[in-house]
């Protein structure tokens, strides 16, 4: 019997009030010719757009980008959101930078480009993006309680566990560090965390709180040794029986493939989404 992946999808529309869109545009920093350089040096890592006013995908961009800046605030170490006008006071910048079609965007290290900015364009995504290039690529859990606030974050994660240096701990690192922008790690050696996993050297799976269900374990074990088998494994368990599809996961799910609409929303609406998947998971189970 072939296995069938079942997903459960979801389509959102945001309706932004002006209230709203005037709050997120205070955390982008408005840049010229005559500030760009001092301004951008002032933040270690900061993320800029540069547009033009009648570009129709920049409007599109712009609350989402405006969104992402306020969901930024108050990291630390600090990620700066900025734009650049380049029809008015950026026209030379934009040219230094041979900015040739809106919006680019861009990330600076220290003042100088680091390098081109090509993921999500919706918020969330867009300060995830940003997030995971501040720091390294795995978080240290330096504490149980530390490891217990990490898992209880509504994202799944990728954590490992070693007593001391080992081969395997190279090939976590090593492929936390090449899957920074789209995972998240973490590892520890604090003897309490390894108690409580009952592991000195081994890397786990963890599934996000919210998708915790009957049907599947809360966590999957990695058995393998080399970096290529990490990346297999995490691609065939990071969704589970029945994943949530996305714009950013669109490509995580292939075919054979079936597709179930209905509103999914873990915030407003936890408990009535996952009744739905359930039932969906049900039927996966007798699948895979």
């Amino acid at each position: 019997m072939f296995s069938v992946k079942v997903i459960a999808t979801v389509a959102l529309v945001a309706v932004l009030g002006l209230q709203t869109a005037f709050a997120g545009e205070a955390d982008v920093l408005d840049l010229t010719d005559s500030d760009f350089s001092t301004r951008v040096a002032e933040t270690e890592t900061t993320l800029v757009m540069f547009y033009a006013p009648w570009c129709g995908h920049c409007k599109k961009l712009k609350p989402e980008y405006a969104k992402a800046a306020e969901l930024l605030r108050g990291e630390d170490p600090p990620i700066a959101l900025a734009k650049v006008d380049c029809t008015e006071g950026g026209k030379d910048t934009c040219g230094k930078f041979s900015v040739s079609g809106y919006p680019t965007l861009k990330i600076f290290k220290n003042g100088e480009v680091s390098q081109e900015y090509n993921g999500p364009r919706e918020a969330s995504g867009i300060a995830k993006y940003m997030k995971s290039i501040v720091g390294p690529a795995s978080k240290d859990l330096l504490t149980l309680e530390a490891f217990e606030a990490f898992l209880k974050v509504q994202e799944t994660s990728v954590v490992g566990f070693f007593q001391k240096e080992s081969d395997l701990k190279g090939v976590f690192l090593k492929y936390a560090d090449s899957q920074r922008e789209r995972l998240r790690f973490g590892h520890s050696t604090a003897q309490d965390v390894l108690d409580k996993q009952g592991e000195t050297d081994a890397i786990y799976l963890f599934r996000a709180k919210q998708l915790a269900n009957k049907f599947e374990p809360d966590f999957v074990k990695f058995e393998g040794k080399t970096k290529d088998e990490l990346s297999t494994f995490v691609k065939e368990n990071f969704h589970g029986l029945a994943g949530v599809r996305t714009r950013d996961t669109l490509n995580d799910f292939k075919n054979p493939l079936v597709v179930v609409y209905y509103a999914v929303d873990y915030v407003k609406n936890p408990k009535g989404t996952n009744y739905w998947r359930n039932r969906v998971l049900k039927v996966a189970k007798e699948f895979c």
